[in-house]
């Protein structure tokens, strides 16, 4: 994560309304739960190692008026801020604000605290029961806090019936809507929380336990749940998170280990994990490491074989070939060479495959097989209608032009990158001119651009429901922006009226034809008020008008007087009549 400059409003007493809801949940609870360590601070440059899979190094940087102005950590979470630095932000606050200052009347028992000592066991008790029964929320949580209290011989009951009462408290005959999913990946987080305290107590088998319940509970939620702020996302990446502490951890017993493999290699056997999430790929280097260490390569092996084999629906092939790399990267891992590549001829179809052959082949400089290997990936893509996989192939026969310094076949595919979508391709269209001198590519740019007009205009004379100068327009003005034909640019923009064809282009021309410009947009800046239905449309319409007199002020009066018709035209149209009033005061 890079450290990023903080503005003036940001600062401790006030980071909790900045930050998002399920961040600042998942850094309170780091910080509850002690993973803050050896917190320093010198002339505001505070640092701090945080306890999560790994200990991670955290920097933030408080001026004297506690602006936080800079942040850092070197976790591999690449979002503007993560769960680390926000439980270094509560620790540096209760460091700061939150220490007491100790005096004769400080030291007084609390009367609150004071209140506790003389409430008797049973009236706990019968206080709890009572106010559980009054407030669910209250009873899920301390069933969440003292659950390594419940006795129940089954810890995966326990916990699968905690997780489904949370997952019924937020949603609606079983989907969860994008404001009840934040919310229940906020409760999820802290029984995460409760994970993590007992990976901290050494108690690996429980905290495995909860992380296999709550990731097979989310599973079935991302499954009907309005997930588009990534809350739930973003749980079940912690979810794998910390099942990954717990295989990776320096104390957990060898038979722990062969019991997460088994529950992973039976888990596995449902696509699940591979339908709403990435968790199942995540996992699934687990499983691997796994089978490996635990000299289980064979019932690895046996098991891709197995869902190879029954993953054989149209839309299964993504699936079905991650588990066909997987097998090949396993293989290669366990020295296998023969039995590798023996498979990687069976699995030429694979893109990602024959790349690595493409690569290989163009490493040794064989680029003759390196084509080869191309042809047939690009007969295989069309046979699929892949038509992007087919430019991907293509873009690998210009990197071996270029290394063969084959100028033709160059130009082609740079030609062909630059100009087969639908918007020209800036990048490979300056590489493509770079290969000819100037006059050279005077000579190409100016034939293809009659070209193209020629063909417009014969085009057209099929399709009259936009005039030919519109169609041209499209078609050319991409070329005359590269190449600064500003003059043949504004030949066509000043054929227009609609304001749409037109703004795109103003940037280009504003500068050079500012006074030619002002009556070209009167008659669409009347239209747009005449179509104008609503307030935020007339604001829209009267920023328009005030950015075009920023940039062409000598045509102010023209537009207020445009202005000024449209108030006259529309008196019974209260809303944009006060919003031309702004314009016109």
């Amino acid at each position: 994560m890079d450290i990023i400059e903080g503005d003036n409003m940001l600062t401790i007493q006030n980071f909790e309304k900045r930050i998002g809801k399920s961040m600042l949940n998942k850094g309170v609870q780091y910080f509850a739960n002690g993973a803050v360590l050896e917190i320093e601070e010198n002339d505001g440059e505070w640092t701090a190692e945080v306890e999560g899979t790994e200990d991670y190094s955290v920097e933030v940087s408080v001026k004297k008026d506690n602006e936080i102005t800079k942040y850092f950590c070197d976790c591999p979470y690449d979002g503007d801020i993560c769960k680390h630095v926000v439980a270094v932000l509560y620790a540096i606050r209760e460091e700061i604000i939150y220490r007491p200052v100790i005096t004769k009347k400080s030291r007084a028992k609390n009367p609150f605290d004071d209140l506790l000592t003389k409430i008797t066991a049973a009236e706990y008790a019968s206080f709890v029961k009572d106010y559980a029964k009054k407030n669910k929320d209250f009873k899920t949580a301390l069933e969440i806090f003292f659950a390594e209290k419940d006795d129940r011989a089954d810890v995966g009951q326990k916990y699968t019936d905690l997780v489904r009462k949370l997952v019924k408290k937020y949603s609606d005959h079983g989907y969860v809507d994008y404001r009840s999913s934040s919310g229940l990946a906020n409760e999820i987080d802290k029984l995460i929380g409760k994970a993590n305290e007992l990976v901290h107590k050494r108690n690996y088998l429980d905290a495995f336990t909860i992380a296999n319940v709550a990731l097979n509970e989310m599973q079935e939620v991302l499954a009907s749940a309005d997930d588009s702020n990534g809350s739930l996302g973003g749980t079940v990446y912690d979810i794998v998170e910390l099942i990954d502490s717990i295989v990776t951890g320096d104390e957990i017993a060898y038979d722990l280990k062969e019991h997460i493999f088994s529950v992973l290699y039976k888990e596995f056997t449902s696509n699940k994990y591979f339908d709403h999430s990435d968790s199942g790929y995540n996992l699934f280097s687990l499983f691997e490491n796994l089978a490996i260490e635990l000299k289980k390569e064979q019932m690895y092996l046996d098991f891709i074989d197995s869902q190879v084999q029954k993953l054989t629906g149209n839309h299964d092939d993504y699936e079905r070939n991650f588990y066909r790399t997987q097998k090949i990267d396993f293989l290669k891992a366990l020295g296998r060479t023969e039995e590798v590549e023996e498979l990687v001829q069976k699995n030429l179809d694979i893109k990602e495959v024959r790349q690595e052959e493409v690569d290989k082949a163009i490493d040794r400089k064989d680029f003759e097989h390196a084509k080869k290997l191309i042809a047939g990936g690009i007969l295989i893509a069309e046979k699929q209608k892949h038509p992007g996989t087919v430019s991907q192939w293509e873009e690998q026969l210009l990197r071996i032009a270029i290394l063969e310094n084959d100028i033709a076949l160059t130009r082609h595919y740079y030609r062909k990158f630059a100009l087969e979508s639908h918007w020209l391709n800036s990048i490979y269209y300056d590489k493509w001119k770079a290969t000819y001198s100037k006059e050279e590519w005077k000579v190409i740019i100016d034939e293809l651009i009659d070209e193209t007009i020629k063909r417009v205009t014969k085009a057209h004379a099929n399709d009259s429901w936009m005039p030919l100068s519109a169609h041209l327009l499209t078609a050319v003005s991409p070329f005359y922006i590269q190449e600064k034909y500003w003059d043949k640019l504004f030949a066509l923009v000043k054929n227009e009226n609609r304001l749409d064809r037109i703004l795109p282009y103003h940037k280009y021309l504003v500068h050079q034809y500012a006074d030619e410009l002002v009556p070209i947009y009167l008659p669409g800046l009347e239209l747009k008020g005449d179509n104008a239905s609503d307030r935020s449309q007339y604001a829209t319409l009267v920023k328009l008008m005030e950015d075009l007199i920023t940039d062409m002020p000598a045509g102010k009066d023209q537009i207020l007087a445009t202005a000024q018709k449209l108030r006259t035209k529309y008196p019974r149209r209260p809303a944009m009549v006060e919003e031309l009033n702004r314009l016109l005061k």
